[in-house]
């Protein structure tokens, strides 16, 4: 696997831990399920979009444009 890929793997399995956590602490105080299951996707856009500005731009998978071949 090269560098970039397991850079990817890390980026996109840090924001799966972090969706995961919000989601566990928010059932925990007791947040409508409904409520939890709306946040998800803009958890993980905020995620992508903060990955963006701090990381690698090509280790985030969304907001970024392809680069011509």
């Amino acid at each position: 696997m090269d560098k970039q890929a397991q850079l990817q793997t890390a980026d996109q399995t840090l924001k799966g831990a972090i969706i995961g956590l919000v989601t566990y602490v928010a059932y925990k105080y007791g947040w409508d399920m409904q409520l939890i299951a709306l946040s998800i996707p803009v958890v993980s856009g905020v995620l992508a979009w903060i990955s963006t500005l701090i990381g690698n731009r090509k280790t985030a998978c969304l907001f970024v444009a392809k680069e011509p071949d």
